[in-house]
């Protein structure tokens, strides 16, 4: 997966990965300022997310 953020994120290595948010699997695809970039994995569905709100529930 290329990564589109800039390297120097402290959150860039959770880019890839896969969480369970809103009781459904979605996957990492960005990080950028405060926020994940979560896509759905069932449909493509794609959202802006806090980090914080992310790794609170992992």
């Amino acid at each position: 997966m290329r990564r589109i953020t800039n390297p120097k994120h402290p959150n860039v290595d959770q880019v890839g990965t896969d969480v369970e948010w809103e009781g459904e699997l979605h996957r990492i695809t960005d990080v950028g300022g405060g926020c994940f970039k979560l896509v759905r994995l069932r449909d493509g569905y794609g959202q802006n997310v806090e980090i914080y709100k992310v790794n609170r529930h992992r």
